[in-house]
């Protein structure tokens, strides 16, 4: 028969591992866990007992000046991007608007003037 090893940590340990966490050393309860062996659950309820449940869900970053620098270099290049493709939208739109005026000026569907003129053919 196999029998499980109970373990018991001490009211100081718990309090150390959720100190830790409200200080930022570990940025998730899974990383306090693994770094101490203990199981994920147990941080969890050592939290809501010792009174810690506020730092549920909290993760902390810690970033660099340089990573900092490259979020805003990122955010400020989707941005510019997103723009770039609202341009693109817009122009497409405003094509398929002067082609059904074209069509309908020339007395055609827009399929008719694309197959007169070899447009998406693909030979």
């Amino acid at each position: 028969m196999d029998i499980k090893e109970k373990k018991r940590y001490s009211e100081a340990f718990k309090l150390k591992v959720m100190e830790e966490l409200r200080d930022g050393k570990w940025k998730t309860v899974a990383d306090a866990a693994t770094a101490y062996g203990v199981h994920e659950n147990c941080v969890r309820y050592w939290m809501k007992r010792l009174g810690f449940e506020h730092l549920k869900g909290r993760i902390i970053y810690v970033k660099t000046a340089t990573e900092i620098d490259e979020i805003k270099r990122l955010k400020a290049e989707v941005r510019q991007l997103k723009e770039r493709l609202a341009d693109e939208v817009l122009d497409h739109k405003i094509d398929e608007v002067a082609l059904r005026i074209a069509c309908r000026n020339l007395g055609t569907t827009p399929d008719e003037l694309k197959k007169k003129n070899g447009v998406g053919s693909c030979t």
